[in-house]
């Protein structure tokens, strides 16, 4: 049995383009809008559909590396990590790290990752997947948790690949 252990930061946010650098050698931009969801029913509510996210960062990519297990190639174990810079309303606001991992590799490309953002007020933990092979392909991610100033957070986000990093955007309920 194979084990596969990768850990990345808020480099996450570019992680979907460098997953897509990796299979193609270029990165390109996606946008996603996911609606936030009434959870009585399941389906996106009228009401917080138009509401703007808790926190929104862009990050800058500051180091990427490529995990290539056996078999040579890309296959399922396979991935990369990252880091980057976290920049909030125009100021410096901590770091990223990303780790994500190929879990299937043939017909539609599935991607697990772990993003974190270690910003100047707290930690916010996320998990997501990246559904698609596309260099731009979104991350959906689900805030997992925090401390600081995110302690007990919850809820789920974005992260759209850019050429340089990534736009990412928290919708937080706790």
């Amino acid at each position: 049995m194979r084990k596969f252990i990768v850990s990345v930061s808020s480099a996450a946010v570019i992680a979907a383009g460098a997953a897509a650098a990796m299979q193609t050698g270029a990165s390109a931009s996606t946008a996603v809008h996911l609606p936030p969801y009434d959870t009585a029913s399941q389906a996106p509510s009228q009401a917080t559909q138009a509401r703007p996210p808790d926190i929104s960062f862009v990050t800058s990519m500051i180091s990427y590396h490529a995990i290539d297990v056996a078999p040579a190639g890309l296959s399922p174990g396979d991935g990369y990590v990252l880091a980057g810079r976290v920049t909030r309303n125009g100021a410096a606001d901590g770091l990223s790290t990303a780790r994500c991992t190929y879990t299937v590799t043939s017909g539609p490309v599935l991607r697990i990752c772990t993003v974190d953002y270690a910003l100047n007020n707290g930690l916010i933990v996320t998990s997501g997947y990246i559904n698609g092979s596309g260099q731009g392909a979104p991350v959906t991610l689900v805030v997992d948790g925090g401390t600081g100033a995110f302690k007990n957070a919850r809820g789920y986000g974005e992260l759209e690949p850019t050429s340089t990093g990534s736009d990412v955007a928290l919708y937080l309920t706790g």
